[in-house]
């Protein structure tokens, strides 16, 4: 019926495969236009999310304080009191502490030009050796109109265009861990009814997420608290210039598991052979070390490893997948997912052996992080609960 079909239809039928084509490459390019629209989207929500999972561990870090007084009589039926005073007394201390930093900061900060030529003076001299060493490095300075002051004057005026944003962001953190402080448990109760038949699995899942991460919250805060100290004291004593900023920087650099510590006084320790030569640099890299052997060896064990427990290695794993997929933030919460996922895949291994998973073995019944099941643990057990057993050796012809 060829010869029946319009003169119209058959000048078209060459365009049908091109029209498919390009019908094809509109819906492409809307599904790629819709993902990259879902992904701004994500982004946002997840920033959104980032706020309320800092609350949840600050109002983890204080729920215990909170607890505790409000065994007192002053305090008993009154729980938001008591969270409205801690706040006061948290935010007048950090209020404090910036009162009496901020002198030794203004002082140290009258040193810069001074320390400005120390500084092109020690990369001259640097340059000079790596010259005669025939290695085709250039290392260049800021000097003259855009020297190091101007270049730290930039930075700081660059800090303060994002500081109303994080002032924010901060304030907005604060609030909603007085609301989880006030009614967290309230709220918790009422997800509880989510789980109609898994309220088990639910409670588990909660502790175990309550316990490890608020533990290893709680570590890694002190070992801040105790190694940022540590580096300002010490630096101070030493002579080291801008002690205070390396205590502080250390402070938060601690809070990157492993790397934090070792960077912050590495800095020390550079800032230190740059500004007051070889001998104040060898007295500092002396106290890194002590400083460091202290969080390895003695400190790190005590605070941070009933949390955790997994192995070093996995924790630097950890650590650099964290960072390779989220960068700061990533390697911020590579460490306690691990820990997590290992207590709860050792929750999922414990009960395909038929075992229960007991949410505390200690006589009060309250949760601690070393009564968790752990899939390493679980592991390890399983293989020392079950030895290969010896197989008889067969005869041979002629020893029968």
């Amino acid at each position: 019926m060829a010869e029946d079909e319009p003169v119209v239809t058959r000048a078209w039928r060459h365009l049908e495969r091109p029209v498919r084509i390009l019908v094809y490459l509109l819906i492409a390019l809307t599904l790629v236009m819709l993902f990259h629209q879902s992904e701004y989207l994500v982004v946002h929500l997840f920033d959104v999310l980032l706020l309320f999972v800092f609350a949840a561990i600050i109002a983890l870090l204080l729920t215990p304080v909170i607890d505790r007084m409000e065994r007192l009589s002053v305090f008993k039926g009154r729980r938001v009191f008591a969270v409205v005073l801690l706040y006061v007394v948290i935010i007048g201390l950090i209020a404090g502490l910036i009162a009496l930093v901020t002198p030794a900061l203004i002082g140290q900060a009258k040193q810069l030009p001074a320390l400005e030529s120390r500084a092109i003076a020690f990369v001259r001299f640097l340059q000079d050796a790596i010259d005669s060493a025939g290695i085709p490095l250039k290392l260049s300075l800021p000097s003259g109109a855009s020297g190091i002051s101007t270049a730290v004057l930039g930075s700081v005026l660059g800090i303060l265009t994002g500081t109303l944003g994080t002032l924010i962001n901060v304030l907005l953190v604060v609030v909603i861990s007085i609301y989880l402080l006030v009614e967290g448990r309230q709220l918790i109760a009422s997800m509880r009814k989510l789980f109609v038949g898994r309220e088990d699995v639910y409670d588990f899942t909660l502790l175990a997420v309550g316990t490890t991460v608020g533990q290893y919250a709680r570590g890694q805060l002190v070992m801040s608290l105790v190694m940022g100290t540590y580096t300002g004291v010490a630096m101070t004593v030493i002579g080291v210039p801008y002690a205070v900023v390396l205590g502080i920087l250390t402070f938060f650099l601690e809070f990157l598991p492993l790397i934090g510590a070792p960077i912050g006084m590495g800095l020390a320790v550079l800032i230190a052979l740059v500004f007051k030569g070889p001998l104040i640099g060898l007295l500092a890299l002396i106290a890194a070390v002590g400083g460091h052997a202290i969080e390895a060896y003695i400190l790190g064990p005590r605070v941070t490893g009933s949390a955790t427990r997994i192995h070093p290695l996995v924790a630097m794993a950890a650590l650099l997948i964290g960072a390779e997929l989220g960068g700061i933030l990533g390697a911020l919460f590579g460490v306690p997912v691990a820990a997590l996922l290992n207590v709860l895949l050792g929750a999922v291994y414990r009960a395909r052996r038929g075992e229960e998973a007991p949410l505390s073995a200690s006589a009060s019944g309250r949760v601690h992080a070393a009564t968790l099941p752990r899939l390493s643990e679980e592991i390890s057990e399983a293989a020392e609960e079950s030895p290969i057993e010896d197989k008889p050796v067969p005869h041979t012809a002629g020893e029968r």
